[in-house]
């Protein structure tokens, strides 16, 4: 949110965040000896990160094309309307999809982003036919099929901080 202070790190919470990125199985006391801090404040530190929200969740980052699941599309989806029931009920039909894995509400020409991971071409067009197409209010698609994937990542660049 604009405006929004920063939740304050030091160094050593600014290292066990990198290291819980990199790896969320590690254990305290590979974060305590990797971060030069004693187990116990490693300890402290995360249920206090997790406390205030920073941590969200611990989560296995699964490889989805060994699952077969080697189709990724970039949906820009513009709305008929944008009233108070509208967006609502759009970002509601969009939650009950398991094949949007990520959707970004956007400033520009269209209103939506949305990151859609299905099989193959064929389930997607049976995803879009059957689900995305017939959420009330769409006005159009536009959706692009990723060939490669350049960079995929979950860790944000603390280094910014």
């Amino acid at each position: 949110m604009p405006g929004t202070a920063a939740y304050p790190l030091d160094p050593v919470d600014r290292t066990i965040l990198m290291l819980l990125q990199a790896n969320a199985s590690l254990s305290t006391a590979e974060i305590a000896a990797r971060s030069g801090a004693s187990q116990s404040s490693v300890w402290r530190r995360i249920e206090k990160l997790e406390a205030a929200g920073i941590i969200q969740r611990r989560v296995a980052i699964l490889d989805r094309k060994k699952l077969g699941l080697n189709m990724m599309v970039f949906a820009h989806v513009k709305l008929q309307a944008h009233g108070q029931r509208t967006l609502p009920a759009f970002e509601d039909a969009i939650r009950r999809f398991p094949e949007v894995v990520e959707c970004h509400t956007l400033l520009g020409e269209t209103d939506y982003l949305l990151r859609v991971i299905t099989r193959d071409t064929e389930s997607y067009e049976t995803f879009f036919r059957k689900h995305l197409s017939q959420v009330a209010s769409v006005q159009f698609t536009n959706s692009s099929m990723a060939i490669s994937e350049v960079k995929s990542t979950t860790e944000l660049p603390l280094s910014l901080l």
